[in-house]
């Protein structure tokens, strides 16, 4: 079964603002993600945020320093057709995803990047990322400069000259906390670009679960 949710539903979900916890769920356990990183962002950026754990957006991310790959950029590789990165989870009891999605080039409108959530019992879930809402450049450049909330930004610096203009990282939330949830096992995330170069190319910097006390250990443990 493949049920397709858009970010409002999950705001009627029951999303919350950055760092918060559900009260029904008392604390949350935050366990970064790792996967497989094919580039190193502080090309973009040198003073750009890395640590085992930094913190952004009242979030734990795990993120390799420079010289060491860190990010997993959609534009390396063949210009223009689908990438794709799964991203193996096995964790039960997700209440929330934060990822921090940016992109290079973009339009408002354009909705290339999609989100697949595998769940035990054969449930998928697709979330679908619309520039200029969800997801935008990662510098002020004059593509797609616009989010709304939840996404929020977390940084902001300087890119490199000659142009040096201002960047940022971004963070989503996605949430599950509806009943259905309860006890299902997040196997995976499948992540797919289908822009182009010049065009439009998302890049993911970091991704965190945050899941229930009884799912088992986390890493941290944040409380309101």
């Amino acid at each position: 079964m493949k049920r397709m949710i858009t970010m409002c539903m999950l705001l009627i979900m029951g999303s919350l603002t950055s760092g918060s916890v559900p009260q029904a769920h008392g604390a949350l356990n935050y366990l970064p993600i790792p996967f497989e990183y094919n580039s190193d962002n502080t090309v973009r950026d040198v003073n750009y945020p890395t640590g085992t754990p930094v913190v952004l957006g009242g979030i734990p991310f795990n993120i390799p320093s420079s010289p060491n790959l860190n990010t997993w950029d959609s534009i390396i590789g063949a210009p223009t057709g689908p990438k794709t990165i799964p991203i193996p989870v096995n964790r039960a009891n997700v209440r929330e995803v934060h990822t921090l999605f940016n992109c290079s080039w973009g339009s408002p409108g354009r909705q290339w990047t999609t989100l697949d959530f595998y769940w035990s019992g054969g449930t998928v879930d697709q979330i679908v990322l619309t520039a200029g809402v969800d997801i935008r450049d990662w510098w002020n450049a004059g593509w797609v400069d616009t989010t709304t909330p939840p996404t929020v930004q977390v940084y902001s610096g300087t890119g490199p000259p000659p142009h040096s203009l201002p960047t940022r990282i971004d963070k989503q939330i996605f949430v599950f906390d509806d009943p259905s949830y309860a006890g299902k096992v997040l196997e995976k995330i499948v992540v797919t670009d289908n822009g182009a170069d010049g065009v439009y190319r998302a890049f993911l910097y970091g991704l965190t679960v945050a899941f229930s006390p009884d799912a088992g250990p986390g890493i941290f443990l944040l409380m309101d």
